[in-house]
């Protein structure tokens, strides 16, 4: 293994490159919120990203011992405040850690803008922060696309590729996710925008409860799975993206309008969509590739597809 002082000098080099690089870009955009570190040094085992006034530093498996990981991450830390003085706050995405991780008692939040939109963040109650900054131009991408059109959106999260459908003037969004804890702060990000009630509905149910269920036709369905979930809720199966994907298209494909399109991604590295497209007889044009944000050019980020039936 590395000599740990060998590799803080060798990680707060890479960092403050990439940072000093990254920054004249977002500054260009506009960009709040965006990644300057996802383990580019193997030995690193960390994520960094900015925002206003924070570093958020995740810690990933790793097989130091705690007196080592510790050093590294106070050497990094000290870096990152020496780049730009702020908060720096850490969270753990390790396998053994994942219970202790998912609420912390002490919220941080912020709201940030990205596109002419603003978001609510919590950077320490859950996993996640609010807002996954891979998908950053695949929901500009899909904005462009809805002005008039009536849209669906799939496990919706905390509502951002609704309010990028809103603001690109889609005629109506309907959202639907499971958990109502991110219904409401969907709730919230639509109001933080000022978009009309009359323009959208927040569905708190089982996406694929719904689909079946549904008896409305839409021109464009957004789908965004988790890899895997399993609700306490009554009725709510477990839902796995490759075991259950078939089933998820085929649903998808009985709401959508003629000529309609869905456009699809998944952040699971073994993701197959060969299978389910044997079995539907699909169209799947890959846009990962051409929706991939600066800050992840290289990197690992969620898989997207547009796909027609």
């Amino acid at each position: 293994m590395k000599d740990v002082n060998d590799l803080i000098e060798e990680t707060n080099n890479r960092i403050q490159k990439r940072f000093r690089h990254l920054l004249k870009w977002a500054n260009k955009n506009n960009i709040q919120y965006f990644r300057i570190f996802d383990r580019d040094i193997a030995a690193a085992p960390f994520i960094i990203d900015y925002l206003p006034q924070h570093w958020l530093v995740w810690v990933c498996d790793n097989n130091y011992e705690q007196i080592n990981e510790q050093k590294l991450i106070h050497n990094i830390s000290v870096k990152l405040n020496e780049l730009n003085p702020a908060n720096v706050i850490l969270k753990f995405r390790k396998k053994d850690n994942v219970i202790n991780q998912i609420y912390s008692k002490k919220d941080v939040a912020l709201v940030v803008n990205e596109w002419g939109l603003k978001f609510h963040l919590n950077l320490t109650r859950y996993l996640d922060t609010g807002l996954f900054i891979d998908h950053r131009k695949t929901r500009e991408y899909i904005a462009k696309q809805v002005k008039g059109k009536r849209v669906l959106n799939l496990f919706s999260y905390t509502g951002s590729f609704s309010c990028y459908c809103l603001k690109g003037r889609a005629s109506f969004v309907t959202s639907v996710d499971v958990n109502p804890t991110y219904s409401q702060w969907h709730h919230q990000n639509c109001e933080l925008n000022k978009f009309s009630k009359r323009n959208y509905s927040i569905c708190t149910a089982d996406v694929l409860q719904f689909l079946k269920s549904n008896k409305t036709k839409y021109d464009i369905i957004i789908c965004d799975p988790p890899t895997f979930s399993q609700s306490k809720r009554k009725h709510v199966k477990r839902f796995h993206i490759q075991e259950n994907a078939s089933q998820l298209l085929e649903l998808c494909q009985t709401s959508l309008k003629h000529n309609g399109a869905l456009l699809f991604s998944t952040n699971y590295r073994k993701f197959k969509l060969d299978q389910s497209q044997a079995e539907l007889g699909f169209h799947a044009k890959e846009l990962t590739a051409q929706l991939c944000s600066k800050d992840f050019d290289g990197k690992w980020m969620s898989r997207s597809w547009l796909i027609q039936f």
